[in-house]
C-alpha cells in the first residue's frame, strides 16, 4: 500500500507541477484564457491531493 501511495504522490506532483508551469504558459501565450484557468485549477487540487496523501502517509506509517 505504501508503495502504491507513493507512486501516486510522485505522479501527482509531476503532473500537477507540469499543469502549473508549462500547459500554463502554452495557454497564456496562445491566448486562450478559459483553459489557462482550468489548467491552473486542475494543477493545484492536483498538489492539494499530494498534500493530502503524504500527510495520510506519514499520520498512518
Amino acid at each position: 500500500m505504501f508503495r502504491e501511495l507513493s507512486f501516486l504522490a510522485l505522479s501527482l506532483l509531476l503532473s500537477g507541477g507540469l499543469l502549473l508551469t508549462v500547459d500554463s504558459k502554452i495557454y497564456a501565450v496562445s491566448h486562450m484564457a478559459r483553459e489557462k484557468k482550468y489548467a491552473r485549477i486542475l494543477g493545484w487540487t492536483q498538489l492539494l491531493l499530494l498534500l493530502l496523501i503524504l500527510i495520510c502517509l506519514i499520520l498512518f506509517y
